[in-house]
């Protein structure tokens, strides 16, 4: 598959300024990223345009989020989207990019209701085109470089079909008079706040929701003990403590003396880790 790879910030401006010459206002977009599944924390690692002529791969983990924001928060270009809910909380959250200018496909696939409703399952029923199934890539480690030649085809799949899409998908919502409706959800999705709740890094941990007042305090305590050697050792928070034996703790401290720690982690630092925690659930814990 040919396609131009960018990989600092000059190159963005350059690709950028070009786009604004030949005066295109519209192009599709999709992000891979980092989320607490090989390494600490959520990262944007990739992105991949169609703009009608050319697929661009953007090496993002190499460029500032300044020069990030030039692309994203352009509002004079469309940028056609497939269920951008989560790439819009990502961006807001982990790098301070708010994409302006979306036009979000999922909604249509709700309004239509189509069976199924994942964009590969559409760009087969409507395009005729059979794409390499997601699930082989749900935990691909986009942060190693270089990236394979697979897995970039993969990701520019997601873009480079997406404008036969969007005109099929506006067709239909013509027809059965659901434009207004599909144009009200966008707006919606454009305009909301993907602000997160520090509370929901909690609220998502099964069990956290059933614990009284003061257990939850505990849980707190407990959780950031764990972000902490996370962020040190540069490892998913799950691989430090798992998120069944986070509550486990909570409820039986005695459960703290059967974790088991990763071998990266030297045994003083697991003595002075378990320290932390027996005190975390017993604060006259000496």
């Amino acid at each position: 598959m040919i396609y131009l790879y960018i990989e600092s910030a000059a190159e963005l401006k350059s690709y950028l300024k070009k786009i604004d010459d030949k005066g295109y206002h519209i192009i599709a977009l999709d992000i891979e990223a980092e989320n607490n599944l090989h390494v600490y924390g959520e990262k944007l690692c990739l992105t991949q345009i169609f703009d009608g002529v050319d697929s661009i791969i953007i090496d993002t983990l190499n460029i500032d989020n300044n020069a990030l924001k030039h692309l994203f928060e352009n509002p004079k270009i469309l940028k056609v989207m497939y269920d951008a809910g989560s790439d819009l909380s990502l961006l807001k959250n982990s790098a301070g990019i708010e994409i302006k200018s979306i036009l979000d496909l999922r909604p249509a696939a709700e309004l239509l209701d189509y069976e199924k409703k994942d964009l590969h399952s559409l760009i087969a029923f409507e395009l005729g085109i059979f794409l390499e199934q997601k699930r082989k890539y749900q935990r691909y480690n986009w942060i190693n470089r270089p990236v394979s030649d697979k897995a970039i085809s993969y990701a520019l799949n997601d873009v480079i079909h997406l404008f036969s899409l969007k005109d099929v998908f506006l067709a239909k919502l013509y027809a059965k008079k659901l434009l207004e409706p599909f144009l009200l959800k966008n707006l919606q999705i454009q305009n909301k706040d993907y602000t997160r709740d520090p509370e929901d890094r909690y609220r998502k941990i099964s069990g956290y929701s059933r614990l009284q007042s003061d257990k939850k305090t505990v849980f707190r305590r407990v959780f950031h003990i764990r972000d902490k050697y996370a962020k040190k050792y540069d490892v998913p928070p799950d691989r430090i403590i798992r998120k069944a034996d986070l509550i486990n703790i909570v409820k039986d401290p005695e459960c703290i003396d059967r974790i088991r720690f990763i071998k990266r982690i030297s045994s003083d630092v697991i003595q002075k880790m378990l320290h932390e925690l027996r005190k975390a659930v017993n604060p006259h814990y000496s």
